[in-house]
C-alpha cells in the first residue's frame, strides 16, 4: 500500500492524466470537433464520476461489503454510462461544418 502513497505513483498518475487529456485534444481535432470549455468541463466530470464508481466498488470490497459493491456498482456504473453515451453523442454531434 505505500506504493499508491508515494510521490512516484502520483507522478505516475500524472503523466498518465496528461496523456489521456492530449489524447482527447487530438482525438477531437482529428474528428473535426470543437470542444468548447463547457464540453471539457463535461468531459473532466464524466471522468470525475468514472472514477468515483471504480473507488466506490475498491472502497467496499476492501471494507468486505460485497453486497455494498454490487448494489452501488450496478447504480453508479449504469449513471456513469447513461451519461457517457450521452456525452459522447452530445460530443459528436456538433460536428464543424467544411
Amino acid at each position: 500500500m505505500g506504493f499508491f502513497n508515494s510521490g512516484l505513483f502520483w507522478f505516475i498518475e500524472g503523466i498518465l492524466a496528461c496523456l489521456a487529456v492530449r489524447g482527447i485534444k487530438i482525438w477531437a481535432e482529428d474528428r473535426g470537433l470543437i470542444l468548447r470549455w463547457w464540453k471539457w468541463l463535461y468531459v473532466f466530470a464524466w471522468f470525475t464520476l468514472a472514477g468515483f464508481t471504480l473507488a466506490f466498488i475498491g472502497t467496499s470490497l476492501g471494507e468486505n461489503e460485497p453486497i455494498a459493491a454490487l448494489r452501488g456498482g450496478i447504480l453508479f456504473g449504469i449513471i456513469t454510462i447513461i451519461l457517457g453515451v450521452g456525452g459522447w453523442r452530445w460530443l459528436t454531434l456538433s460536428k464543424r461544418k467544411d
